[in-house]
């Protein structure tokens, strides 16, 4: 008994909440004649009476905006057969022209930057054309905009003599720039360590500069793009007389790192286990002028090991130039030795990226000529010295640097030089008889990662590496070294040779915290080797694949994978697959 009362309930009451559920419907008219109307799109099915009558008041400011100035509504009322229907009668009245707009006391300097049309129609014969309010509010905003961005944030601007005749209208601009402001200091309140100087050249807003509205408003984004101090609080602008003051609060943020990378390989020679590392320690701002030190040592093979150090110092004497300067010296076992010094002027734009020319020099010395004092033909190896001079590009832009979700960052560089290769008396001289000792070498390397995010939680790597060397003669101890963790993983660190080679990678990863993710990767490549230890030329098309983790523990982020890889045709060997484990500690 209580079930069929209980659903006689709901079934009275099923009509009330049918008609609750339907929507208001509009329907706009004119009794004046013409078509502006039927070229305004307007919607007819609303949720509620409010969204319908904010729909009449869009339909009327679009008519202000066509020049309609005295439109309005004539009747409003509901429809006889339904009570949930606007019927509404607008009388749209006559066009309004333009006869003039005048400069008024606009400085020439300032229109001369808006260039707006609107102020040059009289000349231009376009008299009786439409009054178009949006277009002199557009003009308003660049005069306004035009101010703030040069000393003036407190400019006003209205139509002053307005005169209207018919329906023809002339007005004057009437601009008030009010007190020039000029920056008095930016000041760190927080506890981060950092230089006043370094922050007025790294955000463009220095002392006794003139107030610029633009750069103001993008104080936020460049301090976020800074890897070493993040905001404790938004910055604010105070205005004490004529002057403003640029108030920041900023903490430190762990960018400085030291990380290292082991690698147990298999010996393919001995059959044991080859130990290798891969230490790296970068610090940023220890001077608290924005500066990096870098500082890179790898032994990644027996008897081989490769040392790389780096310092940046931005912003010289105030301006946007800084130093780049960089120092790298290789040993491969006893075969040869290389030194290579890196000088470059960096040109900052904003965070991490820059605009850099540079020179580049390598010395290349064999170590250990035993056994080649008598060989008629060219070793594999040579003395050799190269100075390039080049340009570079560094453009990043991604959402979170330790663990991107989305977002890009490319790294281009391209150079052009003389090399020469020295005589060794140790060797043979008839091996250089035919040989071209001065010639000039082309270089060019691109490095691009795009991260496109899936869903909430995923992400998709998608990179490059390619890189080109030429020269008429090539000698293995100039080509580029590829293979390992940071190129292509599943071959051991950089065993393979090339003068020229693509890698593409395609890697896909499950975000579990901030720092900590798993992925799943393949990264195929194609290389050729031209050096003259090859009669002819050498190529291959080798891929890697695997699986690994990265996540975050107290003493850093700590990261863990296995690759297995496969060059010129060979089968998959799960024997020769590669480990690789490592730690980032972040201070």
């Amino acid at each position: 008994m209580k079930r069929w009362l209980l659903i006689s309930c709901l079934l009275s009451h099923l009509p009330c909440l049918v008609f609750a559920q339907k929507s208001f419907t509009l329907e706009i008219k004119t009794t004046q004649p013409g078509e502006i109307l039927n070229k305004i799109s307007y919607k007819k099915s609303f949720a509620s009476k409010t969204e319908c009558d904010k729909e009449i008041q869009n339909v009327l400011f679009t008519l202000f905006d066509n020049a309609y100035l005295t439109a309005a509504i004539e009747t409003k009322a509901k429809d006889e057969k339904d009570s949930l229907k606007a019927i509404v009668s607008i009388r749209t009245g006559e066009q309004y022209k333009w006869a003039t707009l005048k400069k008024g006391n606009a400085d020439e300097s300032i229109l001369r930057e808006v260039n707006s049309p609107l102020l040059r129609r009289e000349a231009e014969g376009m008299v009786g054309k439409p009054l178009y309010f949006k277009e002199v509010r557009k003009v308003q905003e660049k005069i306004l905009t035009y101010c703030e961005n040069n000393g003036y944030p407190f400019a006003s601007i209205k139509l002053d003599s307005i005169n209207i005749s018919g329906t023809s209208l002339s007005a004057s601009l009437n601009l008030q720039k009010n007190i020039l402001i000029r920056i008095d200091s930016v000041i760190n309140r927080g506890s981060a360590k950092i230089s006043s100087v370094y922050l007025q050249s790294y955000l463009g807003i220095r002392n006794g500069d003139m107030y610029n509205e633009s750069l103001i408003r993008k104080t936020g984004v460049r301090i976020k793009e800074l890897p070493f101090v993040k905001e404790r609080i938004p910055f604010r602008v105070l205005f004490p007389g004529e002057k403003a003051k640029i108030e920041l609060f900023l903490e430190k943020k762990r960018a400085s790192q030291f990380d290292g990378i082991v690698g147990l390989l298999p010996d393919n020679k001995t059959g044991k286990i080859l130990f290798t590392g891969d230490v790296r320690l970068k610090l940023h701002n220890s001077f608290n002028r924005g500066e990096l030190m870098e500082l890179n040592w790898r032994r990644l093979q027996a008897s081989t090991q490769d040392l790389k150090t780096r310092l940046v110092f931005p912003f010289l004497f105030r301006s946007p130039f800084g130093i780049d300067a960089a120092f790298k010296l290789y040993k491969k076992d006893t075969t040869y030795l290389e030194v290579n010094p890196n000088i470059g002027i960096q040109y900052h734009f904003s965070g991490e990226n820059y605009f850099k020319v540079f020179v580049n020099r390598r010395q290349m010395t064999l170590i250990n000529t035993k056994g080649l004092e008598n060989i008629t033909v060219l070793p594999p190896y040579a003395d050799i010295t190269s100075s390039i001079y080049g340009l570079s590009l560094r453009s990043e832009n991604l959402d979170y640097r330790l663990n991107p979700r989305k977002g890009y960052s490319l790294t281009g560089t391209v150079g052009a030089g003389n090399k020469t290769i020295k005589k060794n008396d140790k060797l043979n001289p008839v091996i250089y008889n035919n040989l071209k000792l001065n010639s000039v070498q082309y270089s060019a390397e691109l490095e691009a990662e795009i991260f496109i995010p899936v869903k909430n939680r995923s992400t998709v790597k998608l990179g490059t590496r390619t890189a080109y060397l030429h020269n008429e003669n090539l000698f293995q101890n100039e080509l580029f070294r590829i293979g390992g963790l940071k190129t292509l993983r599943g071959f051991d660190e950089e065993s393979i040779f090339a003068s020229a080679y693509y890698i593409f990678t395609l890697e896909y990863r499950y975000l579990l915290e901030e720092n900590s993710y798993l992925f799943f990767f393949g990264d195929g490549a194609y290389y050729e080797n031209q050096s003259i230890s090859f009669t002819g030329d050498c190529y291959d098309t080798p891929y890697g694949f695997g699986a690994g983790t990265s996540f975050e523990t107290k003493a850093g982020i700590f990261s863990i994978n296995y690759a297995l890889g496969s060059q010129f045709g060979n089968p998959i060997d799960i024997r020769a697959g590669k480990v690789h484990f490592g730690i980032i500690n972040y201070f």
